[in-house]
């Protein structure tokens, strides 16, 4: 269907849950711009671009159980190892 964003709704006895976005090509600053572009306000400043693939995601959990910076850290961790795959195996 496409859609982008999802509100995930738990059902017991589910403690968290995870909805996953369309991964969608997107174009963004590049990081070491972001750096030079706070430091200086010139008009005629060069910025590079980049088309990156992103994907949202969106988390529900039950806050009798789980607290928001666990989640926080998790849904990090989960970005780390989709960026970098091969410390799924390194790591083993």
């Amino acid at each position: 269907i496409g859609g982008t964003y999802a509100v995930p709704i738990l059902l017991l006895p589910e403690v968290a849950i995870c909805a996953l976005g369309k991964i969608v090509r997107r174009i963004v600053p590049d990081e070491e711009d972001d750096e030079s572009s706070s430091s200086s306000s010139s008009d005629d400043e060069y910025c590079s671009y980049s088309v990156r693939s992103m994907m949202s995601a969106s988390w529900s959990a039950d806050h009798r159980v789980i607290d928001g910076a666990t989640m926080a850290r998790f849904s990090n961790e989960l970005k780390y190892l989709l960026e970098n795959p091969l410390q799924l195996l390194i790591n083993q």
